[in-house]
């Protein structure tokens, strides 16, 4: 290749990648937060219904005493009894 197609083949590229540049750079993107509803929300709303019931501790202190007892907030009953956390 003679000097002359070399510094055209250079010009050539710049002149593409500088092309390619701006019109990327010319879009403009735009993005939104979604809202965010609680889960309660979505399941009433999309018939949604929990697999596994929820179930989570619940204590109390009773004469100085740490005391636990499992909850399950799915049927609103207590499981087991209360007994002390150590």
């Amino acid at each position: 290749m003679s000097r002359k197609n070399l510094k055209r083949n250079f010009l050539v590229g710049i002149s593409s990648i500088s092309l390619a540049t701006m019109l990327a750079f010319s879009f403009n993107v735009t993005s939104q937060a979604c809202e965010v509803m609680p889960f309660e929300e979505v399941a009433e709303s999309e018939g949604i219904q929990p697999r596994s019931p929820i179930i989570e501790w619940r204590f109390k202190i009773e004469d100085g005493k740490l005391y636990r007892r499992l909850y399950n907030y799915t049927d609103q009953c207590w499981v087991g009894e209360w007994e002390l956390y150590t």
